[in-house]
């Protein structure tokens, strides 16, 4: 498996995921009975975000940090994971939840075990060249993935018992998203960006870093409460997702400060627009601790629960923020994105006018309807607007990548 050709497969994982994501908007303007049911579409985008897009990116830094890519295994399973992927997302987008789409996510479960088998292989193996810190997070990350995947294993014995329309089946949703993109996505970004730093020399505060990991990581387990406050546990419940989200926040400040310690440095590092991505991306997850933070009230955590453009608002913050632009980052340290030039920036500017666009006119729909002022006026055609913008930035940052990988291979030939 060459370089270029991994890459191709993120770049068409992030461009299915966006395309899907146009889709889901056009469907508002031109009904279903033109396309896909949106119910299935919702679910085929869904999985090619996190099981293609998100889980693939990792990966592929991950390869590129350890130069690992050339493995005979790792090729294996990269193709796998393409062929599994894809089958998936055509399996959901035709049938929803159904006889193919799960045996081919499960079987992309097992595979994920694999890639965790591989991530903690390469990393003993470099023991003496990772900080201690990194390897604390990205081993976290790896325990986090796998305790995610109980989740899907559980909505299949509740479905089998009749109890698809039950309040567990949702919480088993919410346990499979939680320990994702908090945890398994959540470390694993920042124990890779903690091992670059240590690459070019930077040195940050051991002490913080690993404070924030213990801090986050025990925090994470009660903090899951938080997603199913709705169904009502009581005190217990309320003490246990109070603990948890003042841990996860406590363990992001740690984080921040840390960084804040080595901003200087940071600056010989980047090039500006990615020095505003790396900050962009720290505001998003002190603001994603923040909005958790306030679930804690109760009035403000039912009105959020019951509102769905806050709870797409939040996952697309989490997972098209500062998960998303984490990975571009990455991605320009491990020169899977090129120098950065006018076509460059554009394409980060379209990126980042197409995700606050969606965020701002999905939170303040929400606002005009907690204010019962109806409808935000055109909110489905900035959406659409938005979406468009990002599906032609990721075409853009895709022809970028593999542009500038034919050069450098044609250079070195």
């Amino acid at each position: 498996m060459t370089r270029l050709r991994s890459i191709h497969i993120a770049f068409l994982f992030f461009f299915l995921t966006a395309l899907s994501g146009v889709y889901l908007r056009l469907q508002l303007f031109i009904g279903a009975e033109f396309g896909l049911e949106y119910g299935n579409l919702l679910h085929g985008h869904s999985h090619i975000a996190i099981l293609g897009w998100t889980f693939f990116a990792v990966f592929l830094i991950f390869l590129f940090l350890t130069k690992e890519h050339t493995n005979k295994f790792v090729k294996v399973t990269i193709w796998l994971l393409l062929v599994v992927t894809v089958i998936m997302f055509i399996a959901f987008l035709i049938q929803g939840y159904a006889l193919y789409s799960i045996i081919f996510s499960t079987l992309h479960i097992f595979l994920e075990y694999v890639v965790v088998f591989l991530i903690v292989r390469h990393v003993r193996k470099r023991k003496r060249k990772i900080p201690k810190s990194s390897r604390l997070f990205m081993y976290g990350a790896v325990i986090m993935l796998v305790i995610s995947t109980v989740g899907p294993f559980a909505l299949g014995g509740i479905a089998s018992q009749g109890l698809r329309d039950s309040p567990i089946f949702d919480m088993a949703i919410y346990f499979y998203l939680h320990f994702q993109y908090n945890g398994w996505l959540y470390f694993m970004l920042i124990g890779m960006f903690l091992w670059m730093l240590a690459k070019k020399q930077i040195a940050f505060s051991e002490t913080k870093m690993r404070l924030s990991f213990w801090v986050y990581f025990f925090s994470l387990f009660p903090s899951f409460f938080l997603s199913i406050l709705w169904y009502g546990f009581g005190t217990y419940g309320t003490v246990l997702a109070t603990i948890g989200a003042l841990g996860l926040l406590t363990g992001v400040i740690l984080f921040l400060w840390a960084m804040l310690e080595v901003n200087n440095k940071l600056r010989t590092l980047f090039p500006r627009i990615i020095l505003y991505l790396l900050y962009l991306v720290l505001l998003l997850v002190g603001v994603k601790g923040l909005m958790e933070l306030g679930l804690l009230y109760r009035p403000f955590g039912e009105l959020i629960y019951d509102t769905r453009s806050v709870v797409i608002g939040y996952l697309h913050l989490t997972l098209l923020g500062f998960v998303t632009i984490f990975i571009l980052v990455q991605f320009f340290y491990v020169e899977i994105l090129p120098p950065v030039n006018t076509f460059f920036t554009f394409s980060i500017g379209l990126f980042l006018i197409g995700f606050i666009i969606n965020e701002l006119v999905l939170f303040f729909a929400a606002l005009f309807s907690w204010l019962h002022l109806g409808a935000l006026p055109g909110q489905n055609l900035l959406l659409l607007f938005a979406s468009f913008s990002l599906l032609i930035a990721v075409s853009c940052l895709w022809y970028l990548s593999t542009s500038y990988f034919e050069k450098v291979k044609l250079y070195k030939s």
